[in-house]
């Protein structure tokens, strides 16, 4: 940790904004004599600041309104450009009303008559104790996304079992360790001693462990021991431990570790978990891990980095001129070209589509513009050659510095796409550096579309669209994907991109869900008073998923409606479910009671997450898009949608195919065994539902 402040120390890094290098000593001088150890830095002008800013983590500035032709106001602003928490105290000849009204709103902590010696000592050494607080305040934050991120790691993952015991008892325990046992409930094992789960000829060893648990002595080995299922089957495993709590109760986290016979292959597995199959580059899954990771180095003042947002500016000509697979050669080749000319320290990654992303690390905001300048010049003058046929893109990048300040990563994403979007809106071909004037816009702009979107709940500004789910089997009914559309003042629709990101933010996500399904089950009567029965897919949201009251709201609605359950199949995607395994269990088995369907979407992206697909009681997997447009020019895009289908299959699960755009996949699909398609080339969503299910075509 880097922060100059600690509990213990009165050392202050002090910034001095004043007219002499003289007024800067008078002014160290008046906190030596308050107690305070100093380091000061006198400056004069911007490049000063910058300078300053660039070469160590500062704690205060002290600032007179203006030095020449530097006002304090520039400079507070250049300090929140730079994303750092410097307090700034500015002190002057009486400064009237105004004056302090103008300069506290510009970012003043404090503005103090030169002449009133005693209040400002009062001011600095409250400001100081802020800073403290605030600075550990942001070490806990930091500590707590740790310690969570290490807890989703340990509990939501599929690769070692996990449990937590108190008193040989079972308090807690993961999917991943009920499946090795064999029970298929936590209530299985809640009541069973872990002793049982032990081989008869380990248990007396085992037994001696737990008094050395008991006496709160942690063994520093693990303990090797055959495992006994509740088929009477024995493996071969280990077991590690380590002290924990649950709600309070102090207890045990044990780790089961199982023999591999093959740790190349597993290693491999691990590193293809992280990657997007097309490029190579790591997948948006890993590339949020990495974020976050510098966001919590930011935050301790680790490290210098920066979030690159990259986009070509004119991919849709490259594929109607290429087609699907030769874009995807394009694309592959994109990652190419950033891999072989950035350093070996980034990270890059494929984020979404034709959407790259990139931490670099930088020493000055000038060199980590030269490295995204570097990045926009390399594309504008390379060339794409892809089979006999050549292509050129430009390219427009969004930054964002990852600083002290930066609340999250998913803020820093949308920082980022903003920056890019800024940058493309200038004719692309272009770079622009997210700013705090850039924030305030964005929080502007958000602030409205939240409006609107709470406008539009309450006067039924939304409409549905559809698109149908086809069997490649011929398999009798007629599904649709609902999809929501929001509506402006003259009746124009807006799509989902445009407000539901603000959505999210706002908390609203909740009522879009509900206000999808009140009219979707108003399409399902319709259908019905026509002799139709109609299967709708609805999107959930992570916010619904959380909500303890939505299983509720969705009997109620049933019974209103009159509809049997199976006329929904509720979809929850990939990313949610990893993010929210115990709720969407929870969810599953509330659908299950109420005879709704389940589908996940987006699968393709996490392996692991086929390994629990059988508790939660799955009708329909929704394969991944991307994975479907890569099918005919990608082989392991192919063997990913195998494995899918097959392990699907053995779970009496159905699948279907995401984003179908063209016929040239259909014999994969219908070769793997994939039981349905959607996508642009069966039909564009549409506000009607005429898709004519009994063509033969």
């Amino acid at each position: 940790m880097t922060d100059a402040i600690s509990a213990s120390s009165n050392l202050i890094h002090l910034i001095i904004l004043v007219d002499s290098s003289h007024d800067a000593e008078v002014l160290a001088i008046t906190f030596r004599n308050a107690g305070y150890a100093v380091r000061p830095q006198h400056i004069e002008d911007e490049e000063d600041l910058l300078t300053a800013l660039q070469e160590k983590g500062w704690d205060l500035m002290i600032a007179a309104p203006q030095v020449g032709d530097y006002t304090a106001t520039q400079a507070m602003e250049a300090i929140a450009n730079a994303g750092k928490d410097i307090p700034c105290i500015v002190f002057g000849d009486n400064p009237d009303k105004q004056a302090v009204l103008e300069l506290m709103h510009a970012g003043a902590t404090h503005c103090v008559a030169a002449q009133d010696q005693e209040l400002f000592l009062l001011v600095i050494e409250r400001e100081f104790s802020h800073l403290r607080d605030r600075r550990a305040h942001r070490d806990c934050r930091s500590l707590l996304a740790e310690s969570e991120k290490r807890n989703r790691a340990l509990l939501d993952s599929s690769r070692d079992p996990i449990a937590y015991i108190h008193e040989g008892m079972h308090i807690y325990a993961n999917l991943s360790y009920l499946e090795i046992f064999g029970y298929d409930e936590i209530d299985e094992v809640e009541s069973i001693p872990i002793m049982d789960m032990i081989a008869t000829e380990d248990q007396q060893d085992f037994k001696e462990l737990l008094r050395t648990l008991s006496k709160g002595e942690t063994p520093k080995e693990q303990f090797s021991f055959n495992g006994q299922r509740t088929d009477g089957e024995l493996f071969s495993a280990s077991m590690s431990f380590s002290p924990a709590t649950i709600e309070g109760e102090l207890c045990t986290q044990v780790v089961i570790h199982q023999q591999s016979d093959n740790k190349e292959l597993q290693q491999e597995l691990d590193q293809l978990r992280k990657q997007d199959l097309l490029t190579g580059l790591f997948n948006r899954q890993h590339f949020m891990d990495e974020l976050n990771n510098a966001v919590t180095a930011a935050s301790r003042g680790d490290s210098n980095s920066a979030l690159l947002y990259m986009e070509p500016d004119n991919f849709k000509s490259i594929k109607d001129t290429l087609g699907i697979a030769g874009s995807d050669l394009v694309l592959s080749d994109i990652a190419v070209v950033l891999k072989e000319h950035t350093s070996s320290d980034s990270i890059l990654a494929r984020f979404a589509g034709t959407i790259f992303t990139g931490i670099f690390r930088y020493n000055s905001i000038k060199q980590i513009e030269a490295i995204a300048e570097k990045i926009r010049a390399l594309f504008e003058q390379h060339i794409f050659d892809v089979e006999g046929k050549t292509v050129t893109t430009t390219f427009s990048i969004g930054i964002t510095p990852i600083t002290e300040t930066t609340p999250d990563a998913k803020k820093l994403v949308m920082q980022a796409e903003g920056a890019c979007a800024t940058a493309k809106n200038n004719k692309g071909n272009s770079i622009h550096m997210h700013t705090v004037a850039d924030q305030l816009a964005t929080l502007e702009e958000e602030k409205a579309w939240t409006e609107r979107i709470r406008i539009a709940l309450k006067n039924n500004q939304f409409v549905l669209h559809y698109q149908p789910i086809v069997s490649l089997h011929a398999e009798p009914g007629e599904r649709y994907e609902v999809l929501v559309r929001m509506l402006d003042t003259e009746g124009n629709i807006i799509m989902p991109n445009d407000f539901l990101p603000a959505a999210e933010n706002a908390q609203l996500m909740g009522e879009i869900d509900k206000w999808v399904m009140k009219n979707t089950a108003k399409a399902a009567l319709e259908k019905r008073r026509d002799g139709q029965q109609v299967q709708f897919f609805v999107k959930l949201s992570n916010e619904s998923i959380e909500d303890i009251t939505m299983l509720s709201w969705i009997s109620k609605l049933l019974k209103a409606a009159r509809l049997h359950g199976n006329s929904f199949v509720f979809e929850v995607s990939e990313h949610t479910v990893l993010n929210n395994l115990k709720t969407t269990k929870n969810l599953a088995h509330g659908l299950q009671q109420l005879h709704c369907m389940l589908a996940f979407s987006h699968v393709g992206n996490d392996s692991g997450l086929l390994k629990h697909i059988a508790s939660f009681g799955l009708s329909y997997i929704k394969i991944e898009g991307a994975l479907i447009e890569s099918l005919t020019s990608s082989d392991a895009s192919q063997e990913r949608v195998k494995s899918i289908t097959e392990v699907s299959r053995d779970n009496g699960i159905q699948t279907i195919a995401e984003h179908v755009q063209d016929p040239t996949c259909l014999a994969v699909l219908w070769q793997h065994g994939v039981n349905f398609i959607q996508g642009r080339y069966l039909q564009n969503p549409e506000d009607k539902m005429a898709y004519d299910f009994t063509s033969e075509q």
